[in-house]
């Protein structure tokens, strides 16, 4: 499979773009597998959470590969993906490893992604979960700010398998991710990244349009 083929358009909300406004794109587009990243405060509301979850009913949308979840997530939304759009990589972050057992039988789907901020838990969360989401911009972040999640990932890659991506900008000069990509360089890191840490589910956490 080629790279290009392991990597989906997603659904990201900022302030310039709602949901509405990327589902749109995606309508007119056409485009029928997306990821989808529901993190924005804005959903805070379960209601509004329904809304998106109607929407992309009569959207186009027939797969989706990949969702990152929040740590509110009741069970019966990770249910709404699983049986209707065939999701199986479902991330979160390592700091949410606490609330894992309010999806039990969904734990294979499971995969913990890191941060940069030198911060993680002595658990051994892996036991409980797939496996990893490696977030490129993080692991070269963390990578280069030299903090505890690089080294964490360097030995946990060789035990637990990889099974979903975050693609987004990064900044050499600042050390951190970019969900706003201006420049082509600021993806020039990925070339530097071993194969081992890219899976077949590449999803762009940009808050670009997707146009």
């Amino acid at each position: 499979m080629k790279l290009a083929d392991k990597i989906y358009p997603a659904i990201t909300i900022c302030p310039k773009y709602s949901w509405r406004y990327k589902l749109g794109e995606i309508n007119s587009l056409g485009l029928k597998e997306v990821s989808l990243f529901p993190t924005f405060p804005i959903f805070d509301k379960i209601a509004v959470r329904r809304e998106f979850y109607q929407a992309i009913e009569q959207s186009c949308i027939k797969y989706i590969p990949h969702v990152h979840i929040r740590n509110d997530f009741k069970q019966w939304e990770l249910d709404f993906f699983y049986h209707n759009y065939g999701t199986r990589a479902f991330s979160i972050h390592e700091s949410f490893s606490k609330d894992l057992y309010k999806w039990p039988k969904y734990h294979k789907f499971l995969y913990l992604k890191y941060d940069y901020d030198n911060s993680i838990s002595t658990k051994d969360s892996f036991k409980d979960v797939g496996g990893l989401c490696i977030d490129f911009a993080h692991l070269w972040a963390s990578k280069n700010r030299i903090t505890k999640e690089y080294q964490r990932v360097k030995i946990e890659i060789k035990k637990y398998k990889v099974d979903c991506n975050h693609l987004n900008g990064y900044s050499h000069r600042y050390k951190h991710d970019l969900y706003y990509v201006r420049y082509q360089h600021q993806l020039d890191y990925l070339k530097e990244i071993p194969k081992k840490y890219f899976s077949n589910i590449i999803s762009l956490e940009m808050n670009n349009s997707i146009r």
